[in-house]
């Protein structure tokens, strides 16, 4: 009788155990923004976990999840997303000032899956407000490693950003619909290397001056931002919270696009510090200095005297200078206002390719 009883007590204790721990996991389906099975990609701001902001083109986030559907929590007027589910494109996700759960997949088999959301649109439409996913209520998330080894960041202008890469013609005006950074040479070449990415990028952006800007020294050109963990927001980055292997840079048009143009020597001073500023910041990282496609850019001679005076007097082997030879002559190269289409950025992307895997070994 001992011996049962015990035992009794014993199966009483331990089912009590279970069923508390069990009630650690939620079975309604809600997963938050901090889960660790999801994988985050670009910067974002955790300064509460939670509810994750972002705004810079080309941020996403994937996991695996199981069930026939998934919603995401998300609180954004104003931006563009591509939704992925199982490795292909799905559909563009337009948000709304009104909702804040949007149904991105439903009716799919019920079993394991794949997710992958990518922010088409850049900083200059708003901050992004993620707080996780809604699953079929008792499913889950599956803790599987889809992130690549590999990292590379990306920073400059309309180019860099994706302007108007799906626009149909040079003539279209630019919206966020025609903007889709996915398809932007930077993202392009990362899916070549199988790399992690991180895109800074704004169009009209300058080192010194910024497109259309009436003042000279504009208030904000990419070296008063480049620190920020949002475009629209004050929060500083943490560098050390993600490395990459290689920083490709392509800026210096916009400087020179129009009046008032700097001098020479003051454009080459402002863009070697912002390049010393990179090394400071990314001490191991391979740094590309990219000028191209267009033709007779202007800076194309500033930028390549600074690199090679860099690599001499403090001894870089790391950095580099590319012309972007890619021939974008054809009308179907162009997008919205002579910016490269998805085409354009492909021969963008090939033309760098064999430069980085030589460089690399990649």
């Amino acid at each position: 009788m001992k011996f049962r009883l015990s035992n009794i007590i014993l199966f009483l204790f331990v089912s009590l155990v279970f069923l508390n721990s069990c009630s650690l996991f939620r079975s309604d389906g809600i997963i938050d923004a901090d889960d660790p099975r999801i994988q985050y990609g670009g910067r974002i701001d955790r300064t509460d976990p939670k509810n994750i902001r972002f705004d810079w083109p080309g941020v996403y986030f994937k996991t695996v999840f199981e069930g026939s559907s998934i919603a995401l929590r998300l609180k954004d007027g104003n931006n563009t997303y591509n939704i992925f589910i199982d490795g292909r494109f799905s559909h563009v996700l337009t948000t709304n000032y009104t909702d804040s759960v949007y149904t991105v997949a439903k009716n799919l088999k019920d079993s394991r899956h794949v997710i992958k959301v990518t922010k088409r649109t850049e900083g200059y439409f708003g901050i992004a407000q993620f707080s996780g996913f809604i699953l079929d209520p008792g499913s889950d998330l599956v803790r599987v490693n889809l992130s690549y080894k590999r990292k590379i960041e990306f920073i400059g202008d309309s180019y860099v950003a994706g302007f108007g890469n799906e626009g149909s013609s040079p003539d279209c005006v630019f919206s966020k619909e025609t903007e889709n950074n996915y398809y932007a040479y930077g993202p392009v070449l990362a899916r070549k290397f199988r790399a992690e990415y991180s895109v800074i990028a704004a169009s009209g952006i300058g080192v010194l001056h910024n497109f259309g800007d009436t003042l000279l020294f504009s208030k904000k050109p990419m070296p008063a931002l480049f620190n920020k963990t949002c475009l629209n927001d004050s929060l500083l980055w943490d560098f050390s919270e993600w490395q990459p292997d290689l920083v490709l840079v392509r800026l210096g048009r916009n400087d020179f696009a129009g009046k008032p143009f700097p001098l020479g020597k003051v454009f080459k001073n402002a863009y070697r510090k912002f390049i010393l500023n990179i090394r400071q910041n990314y001490p191991n990282a391979h740094i590309f200095a990219l000028c191209g496609p267009a033709k007779n850019d202007p800076h194309y001679i500033f930028i390549n005297s600074v690199i090679n005076n860099l690599k001499h007097t403090k001894k870089d082997n790391k950095l580099h200078f590319v012309q972007i030879k890619a021939k974008l002559i054809r009308p179907d190269d162009f997008g919205c206002q002579w910016h490269p289409n998805k085409l354009g950025h492909q021969k963008i992307a090939n033309y760098l390719e064999p430069i980085i895997r030589k460089v690399k070994k990649w």
